[in-house]
């Protein structure tokens, strides 16, 4: 009997064993080149500066870069925890480089997420590459959204 029910646990944990494949992904930057007629070089430059303060709204998220002068804002984002940290080690966490930079009539935002590796189909799987793409395509439209957004001086 204990032979028997060795057995059946072998092969329970080698059938959960064998159905989470490791997957690696690529880093692919995503760029995107956004036209705002009649708005100048200082006015996209606040505009982006703010956007950046807005979304980094985690400790682990950091801006690492400005220099108005020619445009460059450049920082560290925290894109998602794919493991928590457990006995076993340190939480496995994902972060994308994100480069903005302005001129006269447009701004342009390059996200960059680092490669990572998850256990697609395991339980403690938090993040995967789909949940990556999809917050790096969010990520884009809110900076998108916030560059073309009207913004008035009154206060």
């Amino acid at each position: 009997m204990r032979k028997l029910l060795s057995i059946i646990i072998l092969i329970i944990t080698g059938l959960t064993f064998k159905s989470c494949a490791v997957i690696k992904t690529e880093s692919k930057p995503v760029t995107k080149v956004i036209q705002i007629e009649n708005a100048d070089k200082n006015k996209l430059y606040v505009k982006a500066n703010d956007w950046m303060v807005s979304a980094f709204n985690n400790a682990e998220s950091v801006v690492q870069f400005t220099d108005k002068e020619s445009g460059t804002i450049t920082g560290k984002y925290l894109l998602g925890t794919v493991t928590d940290a457990s006995q076993y080690g340190a939480a496995n966490r994902v972060f994308a480089i994100i480069n903005i930079q302005v001129k006269d009539g447009a701004s342009k935002i390059t996200v960059t997420p680092e490669s990572f590796q998850y256990a697609k189909g395991n339980l403690y799987t938090l993040y995967t590459e789909e949940k990556a793409n999809s917050d790096v395509n969010a990520l884009i439209v809110s900076f998108e959204n916030a560059m073309v957004e009207e913004t008035t001086d009154d206060w």
